[in-house]
């Protein structure tokens, strides 16, 4: 029997995907959710898909563009999980984001 969560991640296809975090070896931890959630902010069809809430955070199915992610948000730690090329997509806008924050 799954639990909420591998239920979520199967129901979107992202059951054997990867984590953003293995492409932001360059970022801090608060680094990678400040940036993603302000990357994701700029996709006007952002949607909730489904989600899961804790005491303390909670795991979110997540939509734009005609992808989904799958992000874990807690006190302790944040990761998103999705398709290699998504991955990548949003690992080039945090690292492109980052960039122009340091620069001002």
């Amino acid at each position: 029997m799954k639990n909420k969560i591998e239920e979520m991640r199967s129901a979107y296809g992202l059951s054997e995907e990867g984590s953003l975090l293995t492409m932001l070896d360059d970022f801090k931890d608060e680094e990678i959710r400040r940036y993603c959630r302000m990357v994701l902010r700029t996709y006007s069809d952002l949607k909730k898909e489904d989600w899961s809430i804790g005491m303390e955070g909670g795991d979110y199915i997540y939509s734009f563009a005609g992808n989904h992610v799958f992000i874990t948000d807690d006190i302790w730690s944040f990761d998103l999980v999705a398709k290699p090329e998504v991955l990548q997509l949003l690992a080039d806008k945090m690292r492109a984001l980052k960039k122009l924050s340091e620069k001002t």
